[in-house]
């Protein structure tokens, strides 16, 4: 099968410092891959350069086969490559409906002259496209907040909007950067389960960094591991919980079982 994303020896620089090194790593359609690490490590430069927010210094990235390189992010969640990011980044005076309705704009086919005078066609897919995003907040516990203002949202349910707008996308891959960063243990447990089901009913695939290592473990097909900016290991969750370097680099002070 081939892959879904490729990066090929991707490396970033920063002045003098090397966030990421000659970085090699795929995502197969319908899997779930882990990215984990240490503080530092690259693992958000990495889904900054994967999703066009930065230029590598070097390397390639394939998405569905096509460079994706130089592409800007917005070009870039038009392929099917949405991302999320570890803070909650939502319009926090429009309702909870209005940003998933956003998040569906960057695919929701609308021409100007259709917008402008507001013609058959246009009403049509518009509603169609509420009709997705309410579809997805009823999947994600959101429905009872859809007219609330998104910032007076609970934190958790927050970081439930933030997967509901990165979805209303239409994404082929899912870029999940700390999902549950923040949640207590109850939510977290509550978020891998969503995700488990997401990735089962729409299909999509998913590339998480995360640093809640039962998460990682119980829910991803495979890991990989980054350290100082390099890729220090690839594999099933039980050959990256027995791998010696990852246990010196990150494990040893991780509760993972």
């Amino acid at each position: 099968m081939s892959a879904l994303l490729e990066v090929d020896q991707v490396s970033r620089r920063f002045g003098g410092l090397n966030a990421l090194r000659n970085v090699t790593f795929s995502v197969a359609p319908g899997e779930i891959v882990g990215l984990i690490g240490p503080n530092g490590a690259g693992k958000t430069t990495c889904f900054n350069v994967v999703s066009g927010v930065l230029p590598p210094s070097s390397g390639t990235i394939r998405f569905k086969g096509r460079n994706i390189v130089g592409m800007k992010p917005s070009a870039v969640v038009a392929e099917g490559l949405v991302r999320t990011f570890q803070a909650t980044t939502v319009f926090p005076a429009a309702s909870v409906l209005e940003n998933v309705m956003r998040g569906a704009f960057t695919r929701t086919p609308l021409s100007l002259i259709g917008s402008v005078f507001n013609t058959s066609p246009a009403r049509e897919a518009l509603q169609a496209s509420r009709e997705r995003c309410c579809h997805l907040l009823d999947r994600l516990g959101l429905t009872p907040f859809r007219q609330q203002p998104a910032g007076e949202l609970p934190y958790g349910y927050q970081r439930r909007l933030g997967v509901a707008i990165a979805l209303a996308a239409q994404p082929q891959l899912l870029m999940l950067d700390e999902p549950v960063a923040g949640l207590n243990p109850e939510e977290s447990a509550a978020m891998g389960r969503l995700i488990e089901e997401i990735h089962e009913t729409e299909g999509v695939t998913v590339l998480l960094v995360e640093h809640h290592m039962r998460l990682v473990m119980g829910l991803c097909d495979r890991i990989v591991v980054l350290d100082h900016g390099e890729k220090i290991a690839e594999g099933l969750p039980a050959e990256i919980r027995a791998d010696r370097k990852v246990i010196e680099a990150y494990l040893g002070t991780e509760e993972v079982t």
